[in-house]
This record gives structure tokens, sequence and C-alpha cells, in this order.
């Protein structure tokens, strides 16, 4: 199963009694106090139907709104939930960075990842990728199949994946989250995008270096609340750090 086979992985049931593997999953928010709340909460159910042993870092990524309070109220009701506050907006990528550095931070972690705090994707799909990531893959990730969130996040969308098949990345929907990896995946790839190319980073990174990539479908499902924080701007970004990378550039 090399990079580009990207068959599903295993279902949840398929490999017994390695969701015991204990795994750390961050959340980058930026102005979601409208959100937080129900999306850490469908995290968290998910992780205890499961039996995951899991860390949730939600990071509030210089929100102006009640996003910080809202984390904090979070953290002191359950101990699996971890706050890191930062003061001014680091970007996509740096507030997951943020997140990343505090997991990394807890010694007996053996998957850490990100997904997106705005909801769009039932977490549902986290035990099938931390039993990817047990199961020999060095990367899981969800891969969008349907889109429901509206015809300006299609259109970025579609224009990602063109510019990517264009010069020549393997793996599909290489945005698409919650993405999970190995701990020395993660440390041995050690990215440093603050923007939104943090996601291609990791992928092209785990390309070059011939690492199996898992992924299972998902779909993309409207915004319970909030506005997205994706326009034409991140697709100009990101077509155009991906065509230095291609050039030799590395951030």
């Amino acid at each position: 199963h090399a990079v580009g086979d990207h068959r599903e992985p295993p279902s949840a049931d398929a490999v017994p009694g390695i969701l015991m593997l204990r795994t750390g999953l961050t959340l980058p928010l930026l102005d979601e106090d409208r959100l937080v709340d129900a999306v850490t909460r469908r995290i968290l159910s998910v992780a205890d139907a499961a039996g995951m042993d899991i860390v949730l870092c939600l990071v509030d990524n210089g929100s102006q709104d009640g996003t910080r309070a809202r984390i904090r109220t979070l953290a002191g009701s359950d101990d699996r939930i971890r706050g890191v506050y930062l003061d001014e907006n680091a970007g996509y990528g740096g507030g997951i960075l943020a997140g990343m550095r505090y997991l990394v931070g807890i010694a007996d972690l053996d998957i850490v990842g990100w997904a997106w705090g705005d909801g769009q994707v039932d977490p549902s799909v986290l035990p099938t990728l931390v039993r990817a990531c047990t199961d020999g893959a060095m990367m899981a990730k969800a891969r969008r199949v349907e889109r429901r969130d509206g015809r300006r996040r299609r259109f970025v969308s579609q224009a990602y994946a063109a510019v990517t098949r264009g010069l020549g990345v393997r793996t599909p929907d290489v945005n698409g989250c919650p993405k999970l990896l190995r701990r020395e995946a993660w440390l041995t790839l050690s990215p440093r995008s603050r923007d939104w190319f943090l996601d291609p980073e990791v992928i092209l990174g785990a390309e070059e270096r011939g690492w199996r990539i898992a992924d299972a479908p998902v779909v993309m499902q409207p915004r319970m609340a909030g506005r997205s924080k994706v326009d034409w701007r991140t697709a100009a970004e990101f077509g155009w750090n991906l065509a230095r990378w291609q050039r030799g550039w590395r951030p």
C-alpha cells in the first residue's frame, strides 16, 4: 500500500485494541465562540464511543470574540481538553503549529494531528484514521467526496485540486482534514508553514519520503454558525507556494 494507493483504511472494528494508543488532536479557532462547545462535545463523544484515549488542544488563534473564554471554561470542565492562547492571529498554519508544539510536548502521545474547528466534517471519521495510522500508515486524512458547504468553497477547492494535479501531487484532497500522523512522522517532517500551505507541506514531505498516506471518505457539511475564513486569496497563496515548492523552495 504505497503512497498514491488510497484504498480505504481498515474499518473501526477491523483491528481490536489499537485505539488504546494515545492521540492528540488540535483545533485552531478564530472567532468561533458560537461553535466551539458543540464541536468539542462531538469530538469527545466520538472518542468515548470508540474507546479513544485522546487529548484535545483548543487554540485561540487571536480571536476577538468570546472564544478564549469558552476554551477556558471547557478546559476547566474536562482534563482531556487543553487550551493554548495566542494574543495575535498567527495564520491558519501558525495556529495549528502552536497546538502541535503543545501536543508533542506530551511525552506519551502516539498519534498527533489537527482538525478544523468549524464542525464541517463529522468527527466519526477519527477512529478510522487512528486505526489506519496504527496499521502501518504514517499519515491518515479525510478525503472529501461530497461538498455541501457552498459555491465559494467548492470553487476554491476545485482550484486547489487543479493546481495540485497539474504539479504532480499524487495525494487526493491535499487539504482534507482531520489529518493524523504518527508522532515520529510529525517530528521528522517538522513543517513550518504559518499560512494555508501547511496542509500541502506535510503531504508533499510525506510523498517525498515515500510514506504511506491513508484516507477515509467524508462529506463536507455547511457551517453550523460563523463565517468561513477561506476565499480566493487562499487559493492564490496556495498555488504560488506550491509552484515555488516544485522549484525547490522550502518554508
